[in-house]
C-alpha cells in the first residue's frame, strides 16, 4: 500500500473539529520535574514563549498520544508526559469565557511529517495567563502517559 502524499494534506475547516475529539500536547520534564503532586495540570505546562504563532497540539483525529510522544526527540515518560484537552470544553471556553483562542489545523507537509499538528492561536502577552489557566483546568494526563519522576 503506498503511503498517502503529505503534499495532499489540506487544512482542515473549525468545523471539522468535534466536541468528542482531544488535543494531545507534550510535557517536557522542565515544567513538571519540581511540582510535587503530578495529579495536577498546572499552568505552566501551556507555556508560549516557543509558541510565537500559537500553541502546538497534536489532533486526535489523525494522531494518537504514543504518536505524540513518539514523536518528541525523548520519547521516554521520564522526559515527557502527555496531556489531553477535549475540545468541546476548549470550544466553550472561547465562547462562554470569550477567550480570544482559534483553532487552525496546521498540518506539517516537510520531514518530519505530522498530519495531525494543529495550533491554537491567540495567546498574547495580555491573555496568556488567563489561557493557560484555562487549559489546564481542561486537561487531563493521556491515559497511561502521566510522566515518570526518577
Amino acid at each position: 500500500m503506498d503511503k498517502e502524499d503529505p503534499l495532499s494534506w489540506d487544512s482542515e475547516p473549525y468545523e471539522d473539529f468535534l466536541d468528542s475529539h482531544f488535543f494531545y500536547r507534550a510535557v517536557h520534564k522542565n515544567l513538571w520535574i519540581k511540582w510535587p503532586d503530578l495529579n495536577k495540570i498546572y499552568p505552566n505546562f501551556f507555556t508560549f514563549e516557543q509558541a510565537i504563532n500559537g500553541l502546538s497540539v497534536d489532533w486526535s483525529k489523525y494522531a494518537t498520544p504514543e504518536f505524540t510522544l513518539k514523536s518528541r526527540k525523548n520519547p521516554e515518560l521520564t522526559t515527557n508526559g502527555i496531556v489531553e484537552l477535549n475540545v468541546g470544553k476548549i470550544k466553550n471556553a472561547i465562547e462562554d469565557q470569550s477567550l480570544s483562542l482559534t483553532i487552525k489545523h496546521d498540518p506539517i507537509k516537510i520531514s518530519p511529517f505530522n498530519r495531525a499538528h494543529t495550533i491554537l492561536e491567540g495567546m498574547g502577552r495580555i491573555n496568556k495567563s488567563k489561557i493557560a489557566i484555562k487549559l489546564s483546568e481542561i486537561a487531563q494526563w493521556a491515559s497511561k502517559m502521566m510522566p515518570i519522576k526518577t
